[in-house]
């Protein structure tokens, strides 16, 4: 009997598929986040090897646990249950993001698409096109901040300058004000922007959190803070405006400035960069003026590099 599925069909369940997996990954991975901001996430990781009352659910949820805690940190010693080996550990993780994985089906941006029988899908490789380009639009992002912004304690903007200075100044822990002060621009970019960009940006700062974590203690090629600020600003120029150019987004004022921009003559490079100002002028009260100006210099290379990404390649 003849498949009912032509191959660019088949093609597509597969392709969803994958897509489903990455979403679930990424969802569980920021409710982890939470729980590990509040201290929470040893009361997910109950699993004792020799317990037989220990239910499915809480395996299921050490396997989620190791998943979500593996995207954002490179500790496992105390995640895999018992001396597990890690491919015991994911093997059990991914059949357990089966199930909600089709449960978010709905979500996706393949989700109400339908393909034409014997005709090359587009939207598929389009699809496939925009996450390699947000991949590696994060991972210049991630080499500007590891490799010379950061090392050279020069300041980061946006949400995440913000969250630095508030971390510093509370002692509260930085990623709590990552997640609240992003919250209200992510929904904001649903409600103005369509799910598909909230899609793309979480999945953009998966990628971001990965490329910081290889690049970590990666060895500094320059120690000058002029240098670094030079080509710091031009790799996250470059990173944040190829992210934009295909959908998504890494921070919360960029997506200020894409709302701005659709009402306004302003470039998103120009709104971005001028929201900076304001956060670098409180950062020299902070930090220091030395520093806040170096970032000021990183983040007008960076508006203009992200223009031009943005523009020239359009």
């Amino acid at each position: 009997m003849p498949s009912i599925l032509s191959r660019n069909e088949k093609f597509y369940v597969f392709t969803n598929f994958i897509f489903l997996y990455i979403n679930v990954l990424i969802t569980f991975s920021l409710i982890y986040l939470l729980l590990d901001i509040f201290q929470l996430g040893p009361l997910i990781n109950r699993f004792s090897i020799n317990d037989p009352t220990i239910l499915l659910s809480d395996k299921l949820l050490n396997s989620l646990h190791l998943s979500a805690k593996t995207l954002f940190s490179d500790s496992y010693s105390y995640i895999i249950p018992f001396g597990w080996s890690r491919v015991v550990a994911f093997i059990e993780g991914t059949v357990g993001f089966i199930l909600p994985a089709f449960m978010m089906l709905k979500f996706l941006p393949l989700g109400n698409v339908k393909l034409e029988r014997n005709k090359p899908s587009s939207l598929i490789f389009k699809l496939l096109l925009r996450s390699l380009f947000v991949t590696i639009g994060a991972l210049f992002v991630s080499l500007a901040l590891e490799i010379f912004l950061v090392p050279n304690k020069i300041i980061d903007g946006g949400i995440v300058g913000i969250s630095i200075m508030m971390s510093f100044l509370t002692g509260i822990k930085l990623e709590l004000f990552l997640l609240i002060l992003n919250l209200p621009f992510l929904y904001l970019g649903y409600k103005q922007i369509g799910k598909n960009f909230v899609v793309t940006t979480l999945f953009g700062i998966s990628m971001l959190s990965v490329g910081t974590l290889i690049l970590y203690n990666v060895p500094v090629p320059t120690d000058n803070p002029l240098l670094a600020s030079l080509f710091g600003g031009i790799f996250l120029g470059v990173g944040v405006g190829m992210v934009i150019r295909h959908g998504g987004s890494l921070d919360g004022t960029e997506i200020l400035g894409i709302l701005i921009n659709k009402r306004s003559p302003f470039s998103v490079g120009t709104i971005v960069m001028f929201l900076n100002v304001f956060i670098f002028s409180t950062a020299g009260f902070v930090f220091g003026w030395d520093k806040a100006l170096y970032s000021l210099f990183a983040y007008y290379i960076a508006s203009v590099m992200m223009d031009i990404t943005i523009k020239r390649f359009h």
